[in-house]
């Protein structure tokens, strides 16, 4: 059938990459895809050598994800979303998959003042075809994993008449302004055991220094001398901590690598004496050990970025940031959850060419009906919580559209009012919600 309703397509980005070099690639929508070399593989797992083809469809608008078979659940339970996309990779025709081992990095656009939510990344199940995502599974890789971090550090002066600071820079480091000291890179990066792990979260360390800050803190204390090569030496443990874990510690500065020297007022390379406070919980999120990543801010993009992304911290508060194990359905989301839910049932007539969608107004997420017992009927709903209920129908070729603001209270929903409507009024009315 020749009609708009059918005909409702979504642009396709399509960019040939060279696979011997990494890649930063940017869609028209505001994604951002790093790809490392030799990162895609055919079926048989030969690598592709040839030039590939990487196709995107972004779905940020919600218009988009309305007008889309796409939804905000994963069984059964509400996701508020920033953001889906889908990517495909082939070469000559034939479509690749990402090679064990590998990732890619995708950048999902931050909104305005979204500094505190804590996304999470979701790939769609089994069900998705190639046009449509309607349930999808939290990816735990990229979950809240616990590690180490460097909370604190400090020094003592050179002398009474110098106040010169030191701050632990790496004589060969990667300059990225990756953290605010770059000795965190490789406290995070690390692979301490789980004991010593658990050990340095729940150890309360105490202290009384005159010149440095209380730190009163869970976390181990190490203090140490700085020579005029850059090298730790006389490390000591300050805090009471098991043998064991005392050693790794140890074992981890004494391998760390050698640091710029201290100098005093006049420039003169001198011995420094300082203390390093290692804590737990922190996140290491997997694209942060890797340092083709970690370079790749080293190229600018000011073509297509609205400010300058110098490094990792830059691109955290631009972007949610993951790395990516699987092609195909990606999305960008939370779980939202509520005390009360109820069915709501839509009083209009079952059509094959009607389809029903709620969009929820205090959060970006978006249900597609069911169909139970001959019903159209939305699943687990949250009650109290506003929402607009939106039909879109196929009458003979004309888009028949039905708009009906709710709060969800009650289990059925009458009077849907469809009247006529172009393709540019409908997207221009759903990205207004």
């Amino acid at each position: 059938m020749n009609n708009q309703f059918e005909k409702i397509d979504f642009p396709t980005t399509s960019f040939i990459i060279n696979q011997t070099k990494d890649t930063t690639l940017f869609g028209p929508e505001g994604t951002r895809i790093f790809i490392g070399s030799k990162t895609f593989e055919f079926p048989n797992g030969t690598l592709a050598k040839d030039s590939i083809r990487l196709d995107l469809k972004e779905f940020y608008k919600k218009s988009d994800i309305v007008l889309a078979e796409l939804s905000t659940v994963s069984d059964s339970k509400l996701l508020e979303t920033r953001g889906m996309i889908k990517i495909e990779a082939s070469s000559n025709g034939e479509i690749l998959s990402l090679k064990k081992g590998k990732e890619i990095v995708i950048h999902f656009p931050k909104k305005k003042f979204d500094f505190t939510k804590k996304m999470n990344l979701f790939y769609a199940d089994e069900t998705a075809t190639d046009s449509s995502a309607l349930n999808w599974k939290i990816d735990t890789v990229n979950l809240v994993k616990k590690t180490l971090k460097l909370s604190s550090f400090g020094w003592w002066y050179p002398s009474t008449n110098d106040s010169t600071s030191y701050n632990f820079i790496p004589k060969k480091r990667i300059d990225t302004l990756y953290s605010w000291n770059p000795l965190d890179y490789y406290i995070r990066a690390y692979d301490f055991t789980s004991e010593t792990k658990k050990e340095i979260e729940t150890t309360l360390n105490k202290n009384d220094y005159p010149n440095f800050e209380n730190w009163n803190d869970y976390g181990v204390e190490c203090e140490m001398e700085i020579s005029k090569n850059g090298r730790l030496k006389n490390i000591k443990i300050n805090t009471k901590v098991s043998n064991s874990t005392k050693q790794e510690i140890v074992k981890f500065l004494k391998n760390l690598p050698l640091l710029e020297p201290g100098r005093n007022k006049n420039g003169d390379i001198i011995e420094r004496k300082g203390l390093l406070f290692i804590q737990g919980g922190n996140v290491i999120p997997l694209y942060q050990t890797k340092k083709e990543y970690i370079t790749s801010f080293d190229r600018k993009y000011s073509k297509f970025e609205k400010e300058v992304i110098k490094d990792i911290d830059d691109a955290e508060l631009e972007y949610y940031i993951f790395s990516v194990t699987n092609l195909g359905w990606i999305n960008c989301d939370i779980f939202i959850d509520f005390d009360e839910k109820m069915d709501l049932i839509v009083d209009t007539p079952l059509s094959s060419n009607t389809k029903l969608k709620m969009v929820f107004n205090e959060f970006d997420g978006v249900l597609k009906a069911n169909t139970k017992d001959g019903k159209y009927t939305f699943l687990n709903v949250p009650k109290g919580q506003t929402a607009t209920i939106i039909g879109i129908q196929n009458n003979n070729g004309k888009i028949m559209v039905a708009f009906k603001e709710i709060n969800i209270s009650i289990n059925q929903i009458n009077g849907l009012k469809f009247e006529e409507t172009t393709l540019s009024q409908l997207k221009n009315r759903l990205d207004n919600l």
